[in-house]
């Protein structure tokens, strides 16, 4: 029997995870699963009731609902000291945070949080480069989030999915506060070397270990190519590769197109002011729990780096 992962890397999504994940998985002591965001405690041993459009295709590749297909990700352990899962839903979806309790009550459990107004900017221009957004605007997307969480989206939930202070609560009910870490994306930006020395020493691995960090993965932004942006905007071209291609090769082919062929979308500054007061008060409450000044986060500044 392939074991359990003893740490998790809860979210937030477009905060960094998918960085973490490939920079945890050069650790010689770190076994991490096969793929990031196997999704299994967001609806563990049954389907999730998704609702929303290409929801189908999302169910059946990127979330691993049954145990054993589960703990096959794990299935490369062999005497590593840390086994890790990354998948962001798990801080957004309520009930996972009982779910991995029930199952691994002495997991360690990591998350990393950006600027809210920045990551729902960052989230909304993904889902409209890769097709999946139909609103022109992030106003009139946050102005949907109603109907979606109604009809039971699994995506294109901007706003509720800044709210980190809700969301670590639930946990902080369940596990201890010394089986956590909480970074900021503004750490890894800044000091990605101290923030893996500090997550190594988290998880008892060697801390004096380096990983490679000369490239950053899955950067945002909109295809230049308008032939290419065509079809990487429809969904249903993709789909029709996919029976063509290993889940494996899939992504490689999406990081070498996606990183070659970027241009940045900025915020526009009446956006992020709009949207940074909406936040002001979870943010206010995430600085008295998790104890990390989180001032910066207010006043309207420029954009943050967007590659993650």
């Amino acid at each position: 029997m392939n074991p359990w992962p003893n740490f998790l890397v809860i979210g937030a999504a477009k905060a960094g995870t998918t960085a973490l994940h490939v920079y945890l998985r050069q650790h010689p002591q770190v076994c991490m699963s096969r793929f990031k965001e196997a999704n299994y405690f967001i609806s563990p041993g049954r389907p999730p009731r998704f609702g929303g459009p290409y929801d189908d295709s999302i169910l059946n590749r990127d979330v691993l609902w049954r145990r054993e297909d589960y703990l096959r990700q794990f299935a490369g352990v062999r005497d590593e000291e840390a086994i890790g899962d990354v998948s962001p839903r798990y801080l957004s979806t309520p009930e996972a945070a009982e779910s991995i309790h029930h199952r691994l009550p002495e997991a360690r459990i990591v998350a990393i949080l950006r600027q809210p107004a920045d990551r729902a900017w960052s989230h909304f221009a993904m889902r409209r480069r890769d097709g999946f957004e139909s609103c022109a605007t992030l106003e009139e997307a946050i102005a949907d989030g109603p109907r979606r969480a109604a009809e039971h989206w699994s995506s294109g939930h901007y706003f509720d999915r800044g709210r980190y202070a809700s969301q670590l609560s639930s946990y902080f009910e369940l596990f201890p506060r010394e089986r956590f870490r909480i970074y900021l994306y503004d750490d890894l930006s800044k000091d990605p070397r101290g923030l893996f020395r500090d997550l190594f020493g988290f998880l008892g691995v060697d801390s004096k270990f380096v990983p490679d960090m000369s490239r950053r993965p899955n950067p945002s932004g909109d295809l230049r190519n308008p032939v290419l942006r065509w079809f990487w905007t429809r969904p249903g071209a993709r789909s029709f590769l996919r029976p063509f291609l290993p889940k494996s090769l899939r992504k490689r082919v999406s990081s070498f197109v996606i990183e070659r062929a970027l241009i940045r979308r900025e915020m526009p500054s009446e956006t992020r002011r709009w949207l940074t007061e909406l936040y002001r008060d979870e943010v206010s409450r995430l600085e008295t729990l998790i104890g990390r000044d989180l001032s910066a986060w207010l006043p309207v500044a420029g954009a943050d780096d967007d590659s993650h």
